[in-house]
């Protein structure tokens, strides 16, 4: 089953370029969503620890 959809795969033409393109606009997305999302994120909640400290 798995030889079938790979020789339909291979015969419906998508090229290295496409699946190169497609790789690289993964990357990008998730390096724009650590950008975005994930380190504003990590620094507001870095900066809120340190100022609501617990005093023992």
């Amino acid at each position: 089953m798995a030889f079938h959809l790979l020789n339909l795969f291979l015969s419906a033409g998508a090229s290295s370029e496409a699946a190169t393109s497609s790789a690289v606009g993964m990357i990008g997305s998730f390096l724009g969503a650590g950008a975005l999302v994930v380190a504003p994120a990590a620094a507001a909640l870095i900066w809120v620890s340190q100022k609501d400290a617990l005093s023992r």
